[in-house]
């Protein structure tokens, strides 16, 4: 296996583990972290808070899984896993991007997880990983 692939697997790998800590953190916590937004925030709702608790969730639950299962099945060279992980990768990269730029600063878990992002994505187009990855579609 070339050392794209390792290092793509291991970053694939983490930033599931990375995402779905966080999500089950916050669904645990979900309650608190619903009173304490509806508490602290200029006149929003009990239920405003829960579907922004939840709309903060579910895209990393989603993200987490892909790239879990990507993570799996890249060193079993199933071609299928090195599109997902980069179409989720970059998703995840983008999603950070966007919310340091929403949050006007970067925090130290905005900062890794986009540089995560950036590795898997440079990871999984590089050469060797084409090479030894099989075509997702073989010409006849």
């Amino acid at each position: 296996m070339p050392a794209s692939v390792r290092v793509a697997a291991i970053t694939l790998g983490v930033l599931a583990a990375l995402l779905l800590v966080n999500a089950g953190l916050l669904w645990y916590g979900f309650d608190v972290t619903v009173d304490r937004i509806a508490r602290e925030g200029n006149a929003i709702s009990h239920a405003e808070a829960r579907r922004f608790v939840l709309l903060a969730l579910i895209p990393y639950l989603v993200i987490g899984l892909i790239l879990a299962l990507s993570a799996w099945f890249l060193p079993r060279r199933q071609p299928w896993a090195r599109w997902i992980g980069l179409a989720a990768s970059f998703v995840l990269a983008l999603l950070t991007l966007f919310s340091m730029i929403a949050a006007g600063g970067v925090t130290v878990s905005s900062l890794l997880l986009f540089v995560l992002s950036a590795a898997a994505v440079t990871s999984l187009l590089a050469r060797t990983t084409g090479l030894w990855v099989p075509r997702l579609r073989s010409r006849a």
